[in-house]
């Protein structure tokens, strides 16, 4: 194996770990369980990452899966990863505010990404975006941080695989740092933004039949003593529209 092959297992291996720790199988619960079938469908996944979640849509059936991400090494990593076991997913680099349009897409997706947006300029144009490449009646789903979150319950989410902290004043959106647990931690800086911003950016691009999902958490032996408080206040909300 070469070098930069290694390069990229060990970046996947440390950000795909935020998908199995406690939280991450919430996350990846709910939001799945916000979108259609997708069997037979097509998918564009924008701020895709390694491309965990384009497989997840391919495994679920979906006939065309596209990722894209503004990040080259991430980009280098899905693609090496769709070289060793093709399944037929194209990955592509944009940034989410210079996105052209590349299809018109059954499903639109967007995890983690319009948190950062700088404002609610960007954020208008990052949908606007997402939109062009939704085809008419389709769905747009986003996983964004939690606008409605308990800042009691984020200060206790270690349980949950990682620890949320505020590093600057509240704003048109409150800046914190994540710190992820385990061998080795790692830390990224994340945004949350004030309750009611993303119904009203979503509903301003013109998506119809705006919704937040409820969460749902993995039914395992932990029961809803451990998974009670993120229930009640997840670090991330899904939502869905239809173009």
């Amino acid at each position: 194996m070469a070098e930069s092959d290694d390069q990229y297992d060990e970046l996947g291996k440390l950000y795909e770990r935020t998908k199995h720790i406690p939280t991450g199988l919430a996350e990846r619960a709910t939001f799945l369980s916000a979108l259609p079938d997708l069997r037979g469908r097509s998918v564009l996944d924008v701020a895709c990452g390694t491309g965990f979640y384009p497989r997840e849509f391919r495994r679920r059936g979906a006939v065309r899966v596209v990722g894209v991400d503004s990040a080259a090494e991430m980009i280098g990593y899905a693609r090496e990863v769709e070289s060793r076991a093709p399944q037929g997913i194209e990955y592509h680099r944009h940034d989410a505010t210079t996105l052209p349009v590349l299809g018109v897409f059954d499903v639109v997706t967007a995890v983690w990404l319009l948190g950062y947006a700088e404002d609610e300029a960007a954020l208008d144009l990052m949908i606007g975006n997402l939109r062009a490449n939704l085809a008419p009646g389709g769905t747009l789903a986003v996983l964004v941080p939690n606008p409605d979150a308990d800042w009691d319950v984020l200060a206790d989410y270690g349980r949950y695989g990682y620890e949320v902290s505020r590093t600057g004043p509240a704003g048109v959106r409150q800046p914190v740092a994540v710190h992820v647990l385990g061998d080795p931690p790692f830390d990224f800086d994340s945004f949350y933004w004030p309750g009611g911003t993303f119904e009203a950016a979503l509903t301003r691009g013109g998506l119809t039949g705006v919704a937040r999902h409820a969460t749902v958490v993995p039914d395992d032996e932990r029961g809803e003593e451990f998974w009670g408080p993120l229930r009640r206040s997840p670090s991330f909300a899904v939502y869905t529209g239809r173009g």
